[in-house]
């Protein structure tokens, strides 16, 4: 809860001498006046003819159309050029995927073992291992034949 009633008193300003009040009214305008005179304001003199006032109205309705013709112009160029890369994108996609699908194939053991006989190669008829840590080498070596 907070030490603030629920509600405030109501404050009435005490009656001032008919003296004072005279006071404050001369002493307001003596205050205000020379700030009013220091703020430039400056109202034209006369009126507007109906003839200014339509050109001004008509100057701001073609201004207006025209800005309205140039976002949309900027809006519709940048929707072609938006689906130019689109196209693009998808362009490159399918490359990317179409030789991803040829390095999957040429990788494959069926590939390998094709392209190896063509080459002339043939499969070792026992394996021989290199242990690393002391570099010996683990099997028999024996050359491998055509024959095998």
């Amino acid at each position: 809860m907070s030490a603030m009633p629920a509600r405030a008193p109501r404050v009435t300003p005490a009656p001032l001498p008919k003296r004072a009040r005279g006071h404050i009214s001369r002493v307001k305008p003596l205050v205000l006046d020379p700030i009013i005179e220091a703020i430039p304001v400056a109202v034209p003199k006369g009126k507007a003819s109906n003839r200014t006032f339509a050109f001004i109205l008509v100057g701001m309705l073609v201004a207006g159309m025209l800005m309205l013709l140039l976002v949309n112009t900027m809006a519709a160029q940048a929707s072609f050029e938006k689906h130019a890369l689109q196209l693009e994108l998808s362009h490159k996609t399918a490359d990317r995927q179409r030789l991803e699908g040829e390095v999957a194939r040429a990788e494959s053991p069926e590939h390998l073992l094709v392209m190896a006989n063509r080459m002339g190669m043939v499969p070792a008829a026992t394996p021989v291992f290199l242990r690393l840590s002391d570099h010996k080498i683990l099997g028999k070596r024996v050359a491998a034949s055509a024959g095998n």
